[in-house]
């Protein structure tokens, strides 16, 4: 996600269940994250940025490729292997977007 103060990134009001508020606490204080962070880092591995049709970097390319060999192997939600290709979503996502920056 490009660096965004807090003044122009969208809001989005949600109402919790009753307990929830208390699970996603302590999900992340064990994760060492705040609850927002936590809340984001949670959708953006159940909704991954869209792989870009043309990818002119190899790093990326790369990363989204690995990404999609350990989808293949459909690790359950939330586990190591899940992360691991959300991560490599995320990263391989901030590489081309920096690189289409950099070309402009």
């Amino acid at each position: 996600m490009p660096d965004q103060s807090s003044q122009t990134q969208d809001k989005f009001i949600v109402r919790l269940p009753d307990g929830l508020r208390d699970r996603i606490r302590l999900a992340a204080e064990a994760n060492h994250r705040s609850m927002n962070a936590e809340v984001v880092a949670l959708l953006e591995e159940n909704y991954p940025a869209p792989v870009p049709e043309k990818l002119d970097d190899p790093a990326a390319r790369l990363l989204f490729w690995l990404a999609k060999r350990i989808r293949r192997r459909n690790p359950k939600p939330g586990t190591p292997r899940d992360k691991q290709a959300a991560l490599y979503e995320r990263i391989a996502g901030d590489i081309a977007e920096r690189m289409k920056d950099i070309g402009e």
